[in-house]
């Protein structure tokens, strides 16, 4: 061991054995507030001296370093062990204290020293020389790792979204990430700064300085008003630097202030699950039926069955068209609060229904009634979700529910896809669903010999009005006269008097364009004598294009909407991954019909299929219309029932067309190791092609529909603007961090100085003042001040040879400034003399 002369040593060290019952002698410890007191130690090293440190520090002859015969060994181990332990703790700790550094975790550096010795907290230890700039690689590497948790955590969000990660229908607490992603927001901002501060700290010690604007910008990039301030704008006008110089530097810095702003955003739009729609599979669908099976344009009476003029009761499997006439009289029912005396009071200040529910063969639909009030006339407005269709979509909903437990790819990209809470099966494009509008006038008819011909009320979303040749009641209604039809044709219609009645007059396609039937409703009279009323009614129908979805909740089953997707009413569902609507809102009930524009497809309707929509009931010994229309709806007859009555009556029957059309095809199967088949869900949930193997030949001019399939629940994924947009930002600040990481390998150059406003103030303090700061102690106005060059620069130290830094203002010559340049690696630290 080799101490240095001027350390005061209070006792000699000798290996050899002390006396009995002596104490045995200590190496000397020199006191850390010598500044001047230096310890060299060798371990380990096999050589030998003859050489001891008596008392006043000279050496003089003693014993060797290796043991005697007379010596203990075991003593001599003890001494090696404490020495070499010594060691290492002063390594560990040195090692310990850079980390600390490079991380500006000083404060540890303190808090470990105390508890190294607990006693001495009183002592005050002066402050020691720093390097100011150190080269050294693995310094360097170890004061960059200051990027290294943020920039592995913006990793991992990228690699989370990008790469979908679904995690299942619950999650943790929301506040739990919006934790996490402030975290890693305050993280960031610790990045960039030292960013920032090692570009700053190295044009201001080893390069050209920079304008005395930027000299704290470090400290501010989490604030984005520094782009607008004096500061910044002195800095962009300064001509002390080059130009490349110049916006290096000030690219960097509102790059870095940008990303500080943007970064804690972006990291909680990856970060937070999101509980949405994701695709999960599509597929087409085939129907054994042309478009004009399921959709015709010209309706008559052979395509509904000789015998559904006479029913028993419903039944989703039946093929009659009226199928389902009970909804319509329970929402009559309930929409005019035609309840028993006892229920009515409680009942009026309950909402009235705006749909019906129908049950098909396998999916539950919706008949929408309402009004369409965008023209003067009100009329009377239906649709409903074609069955055929409805029946076909719930069924491809419930096998893709089956396939997805069977899906066995979800390894690496989170929880199984039958852990959803919610899923939407939904067709696009090349779907219809029937659209009707009803509008009625009454009108009398006064003995049985009147030959006068009736006028059917015109409709102004379907008909053209210049078609009016009759006026009709006191509203003077444009109406079109019924040729061949007199009003004692309709007095000989069959039935009872007491009861409603109903003819449907055919209405030719080129005669009345956009009228599909007409019909005239004979009222019932009180007295064989009374004059006849009647209500003509107009009626329009036609197949207008629909998005129909299908909603299930975790398997089970769920109602069929649909939306409209006319260009007149701007309802068009996104029907995506990102924008699906999970609450499932039906908005045809935002009634559409303008014919020609929407509905597309008009409808001619004979009398012969008409008339099966109003078959007679024998149980009853009644009508179907005539039982919808027993109720009291009001005190004095009104047109509103009739027109409802009708156009629901014809919207549930149009929705009935092609009843006998079914989903077609062979399913996709795989089989298991152990030979059993089942449907490949994997195949059907990457979407990568149709699930259901059709004839080609057979099914050329079958109805052919794509089914996308959507499930809800929280994952990770790139289907909308604002997960790429966040992925974009969180990738410019990892190239930035891992490019400076890269710079410090390669330079090994680094510095943990100047990175806080007291480091920099206390150099400011110690340098010499300049004349260009002059009125600046009470702030600054002027933009020239922050355009003033300043750089750090080794000054003699008054007291002797060695040097302390300084703040320089203005343009140095260059000579001077390379003789005053700061040297990597060399201490610096004392005072001028005061």
């Amino acid at each position: 061991m080799h101490v240095a002369p001027a350390c005061h040593v209070n006792s000699s060290i000798n290996f050899s054995q002390p006396p009995h019952g002596a104490e045995r002698p200590q190496p000397s410890r020199c006191m850390e507030s010598d500044a001047k007191c230096s310890v060299k130690t060798e371990i380990f090293k096999p050589v030998s001296t003859n050489k001891s440190f008596s008392a006043n520090g000279n050496s003089t002859p003693s014993h060797s370093v290796h043991p005697t015969s007379g010596q203990s060994k075991t003593n001599y181990v003890y001494l090696r062990a404490t020495i070499f332990l010594a060691a290492i703790t002063k390594k560990a700790y040195s090692a310990f204290a850079t980390i600390c550094r490079a991380l500006g975790l000083n404060v540890l550096i303190h808090i470990v020293r105390f508890a190294r010795h607990p006693l001495r907290k009183d002592h005050v230890h002066p402050e020691p020389k720093k390097t100011a700039i150190t080269q050294n690689r693995m310094i360097a590497l170890a004061r960059s790792m200051i990027h290294t948790l943020p920039v592995a955590v913006a990793l991992l969000e990228v690699i989370l979204n990008w790469n979908t990660y679904y995690i299942g229908k619950s999650t943790y607490n929301q506040a739990f990430y919006q934790f996490i992603a402030k975290t890693h927001e305050v993280l960031i901002q610790a990045s960039l700064s030292a960013i920032v501060f090692s570009y700053i700290r190295n044009e201001l010690a080893l390069g050209q300085g920079i304008p005395f604007g930027a000299l704290f910008s470090g400290l501010s990039v989490s604030r984005v008003s520094l782009l607008w301030s004096m500061e910044f704008w002195g800095s962009c006008q300064s001509t002390s630097l080059r130009r490349r110089k110049r916006a290096a530097l000030l690219g960097l810095l509102s790059i870095s202030i940008l990303l500080a702003t943007t970064c804690g955003p972006s990291s909680a739009v990856l970060l937070v699950p999101r509980l949405e729609f994701w695709p999960a599979g599509r597929t087409h669908i085939w129907l054994n039926g042309t478009e004009d099976d399921i959709w015709p344009s010209r309706l008559d009476g052979t395509s509904v069955p000789a015998n559904c003029s006479v029913i028993q009761e419903s039944s989703p499997d039946s093929p009659c068209i009226s199928d389902g006439w009970e909804g319509i009289l329970e929402y009559n029912v309930l929409s005019k609060h035609i309840l028993p005396p006892e229920d009515a009071d409680a009942y009026r200040a309950v909402e009235s229904p705006t749909f019906v529910e129908f049950y098909g063969k396998s999916s539950q639909r919706n008949l929408y009634i309402g009004q369409d009030n965008r023209f003067p006339q009100t009329a009377a407005g239906a649709t409903m979700q074609h069955a055929v269709v409805a029946d076909a979509l719930t069924s491809t909903g419930a096998l893709w529910f089956i396939a997805l437990n069977n899906v066995t790819t979800r390894a690496g990209h989170g929880a199984s896809l039958a852990d959803q809470s919610d899923a939407i099966h939904a067709i696009r494009d090349k779907n219809y669903q029937p659209y009707v509008t009803t509008y009625c006038t009454k009108d009398m008819i006064d003995g049985n010999q009147s030959s006068e011909p009736l006028a059917m009320p015109l409709l102004e979303s379907a008909n053209n009005m210049s078609l009016a040749d009759a006026k009709i009641g006191h509203r003077a209604i444009p109406a079109a006269t019924l040729s061949g039809i007199s009003r004692k044709d309709i007095l000989d219609l069959p039935g009872a008097t007491s009861e409603h009645a109903i003819r449907w007059i055919s209405i030719a396609e080129d005669n009345l364009r956009g009228t599909s039937i007409g019909a005239i409703i004979r009222l019932p009279r009180a007295t064989q004598d009374a004059p006849t009323e009647v209500m003509v009614c107009n009626v329009a129908a036609g197949w207008g294009t629909t998005s129909i979805q299908f909603h299930t909740q975790v398997g089970g089953t769920g109602i069929v909407s649909s939306q409209t997707s006319s260009g007149i009413a701007s309802v068009k569902p996104p029907l995506d991954s990102s924008k699906a609507n999970p609450a499932g809102e039906d908005n045809s009930k935002q009634f559409v019909f303008d014919y020609p524009a929407y509905p597309q497809r008009p409808i001619n309707i004979s009398p012969d299929w008409a008339k099966y929509l109003n078959p007679y009931i024998p149980a009853q010994n009644a009508t179907v219309f005539e039982l919808i229309m027993r109720q009291k709806f009001f005190p004095e007859i009104s047109r509103v029932p009739f027109e409802e009555a009708i156009t629901a009556l014809m919207a549930n029957g149009l929705a009935r067309v092609g009843l006998n059309r079914t989903l077609q095809g062979t399913l996709k199967t795989t089989t298991s190791p152990d030979g059993v088949a089942y449907i490949d869900g994997n195949y059907w949930v990457s979407g990568k092609g149709d699930m259901f193997t059709v004839d080609a030949a057979q099914s050329k001019d079958w109805v052919k529909l794509e089914v996308a399939s959507f499930l809800e629940g929280y994952a990770y994924n790139t289907q909308s603007a604002p997960p790429i947009i966040a992925i974009i930002i969180l990738m410019i600040y990892c190239v930035l961090a891992l490019g400076h990481i890269l710079y410090a390998i390669i330079s090994g150059i680094s510095s943990s100085c100047w990175d806080s406003a007291a480091e920099m103030t206390a150099l400011a303090i110690n340098s010499t003042p300049t004349a260009a700061l002059r009125n600046t102690c009470a702030g600054i106005n002027e933009m020239h001040v922050f355009k003033q060059p300043v750089r750090i620069l080794a000054v003699k130290d008054e007291e002797g040879e060695e040097e302390h830094l300084e703040l320089v203002f203005g343009n140095i010559d260059k000579e001077k400034a390379e003789g005053k340049a700061i040297k990597t690696n060399q201490l610096y630290g004392t005072m001028p003399r005061c």
